[in-house]
C-alpha cells in the first residue's frame, strides 16, 4: 500500500472512473463503466480562450460525476503516470477534492469492457480561478520572487531538445530563468512505483527551497509537473502551483529564457553550483 494519500488501490460502486490512456487503448478494453475525455491529452496555453477550452470540460466532468451520484473520481493510465496526475490535479483545482490516482499498473484489477463512454465538451463561457494553476502573466509579474521546478529531462532543461517526444526541427529549446531541474522520471523507483515520502523528502532537502514560499512547477505542457505538485502539497508545501502553459507557451513569448537554442544547435553556458550540487537555474 502506498503512503501517498492521492493514490487509491480500491474501487467501489461510488467511484466515477476515468481512463487517461490512449483513445485506442480505451476502445479496446477498459475498466467497466470508465469514461474517456480527449481534452486531457491536449496542451493548453494560459490565455483566456485557451483556459476556457480547458475549464469547460473540467466543469462538465465534475457535473457528470455528481449527476451519477459518485462520491469519488478515480483516474488511471498505464501506471500512475503524467496524464492521470494531470487530470487529478486539475479536477482537485476545479473543486472536486476527492479525486485520486488509481494505484495500479495496467492491466488493472476489475471487470473489463470495450470503452464506449467518450465525451468531448465545449469550452467554458466564463473564466474562474483554479486553485494552484497559474498563467503566463503571473510568471511574468513574479518571476524573480518564485521558486521554480522544471520537471522535464536534462536534455530539455539544458536546451538540447524542445520536448521529449517528437521534437520538431527549428523549435526553440531552453528553460525559464532560475528554474531548478527535477527530472519527472526520478519520482519513480526502479520498479515503476512512486518513491515513498521519506525518500522524496530526502531528495527535496537538496534544493534551496522553503515550504512557505510560492512554488511554481512547469514542463512542456503541464502534464509531468502535476505529479510533483501533488507530492509537494502532501509533504507540507503551502503554495504549490502548476504553470499550465509551460514551455509550450513560454517558448513563443518574448519573455526571458535560459539555455535558449534552436533545436539542432548547442546551447552555451553552464549552471552555477550551490552547496556542492549543480544549481539547475
Amino acid at each position: 500500500m502506498s503512503n501517498w494519500s492521492f493514490l487509491k488501490s480500491d474501487l467501489t460502486d461510488q467511484d466515477f472512473i476515468i481512463d487517461c490512456r490512449s483513445q485506442v487503448q480505451f476502445q479496446e478494453s477498459t475498466l467497466k463503466g470508465s469514461c474517456y475525455f480527449p481534452f486531457v491529452k491536449k496542451a493548453f496555453a494560459s490565455d483566456p480562450e485557451s483556459f476556457k477550452k480547458m475549464l469547460g470540460p473540467l466543469d462538465e466532468v465534475i457535473a457528470l460525476a455528481k449527476k451519477e451520484g459518485k462520491s469519488r473520481i478515480i483516474v488511471f493510465d498505464e501506471g500512475m503516470g503524467m496524464f492521470a496526475a494531470r487530470l487529478t490535479l486539475l479536477l482537485r483545482s476545479a473543486g472536486f477534492v476527492h479525486t485520486y490516482i488509481l494505484d495500479q499498473k495496467w492491466p488493472v484489477t476489475g471487470a473489463m469492457e470495450k470503452g464506449a463512454r467518450e465525451f468531448d465538451f465545449a469550452p467554458a463561457t466564463k473564466i474562474r480561478k483554479l486553485e494552484g494553476i497559474v498563467d503566463k502573466a503571473f510568471l511574468e509579474k513574479n518571476l524573480t520572487r518564485l521558486q521554480i521546478f522544471d520537471t522535464r529531462t536534462p536534455e530539455e532543461y539544458d536546451g538540447k531538445l524542445p520536448r521529449l517526444t517528437a521534437p520538431e526541427p527549428g523549435s526553440l529549446c531552453g528553460r525559464l530563468p532560475g528554474a531548478f531541474l527535477w527530472d519527472w522520471r526520478m519520482l519513480y523507483d526502479a520498479s515503476g512505483e512512486l518513491v515513498d515520502k521519506t525518500f522524496f523528502n530526502k531528495k527535496l532537502r537538496a534544493f534551496p527551497f522553503m515550504p512557505e514560499r510560492t512554488t511554481v512547477i512547469y514542463d512542456y505542457n503541464g502534464a509531468r509537473s502535476s505529479l510533483l505538485a501533488l507530492m509537494l502539497k502532501e509533504v507540507g508545501y503551502n503554495d504549490v502551483n502548476v504553470y499550465i502553459g509551460s514551455w509550450f507557451e513560454w517558448r513563443k513569448s518574448s519573455l526571458p529564457k535560459q539555455a535558449a537554442a534552436i533545436y539542432g544547435q548547442a546551447a552555451t553556458g553552464s549552471a552555477p553550483r550551490v552547496g556542492g550540487a549543480e544549481r539547475k537555474g
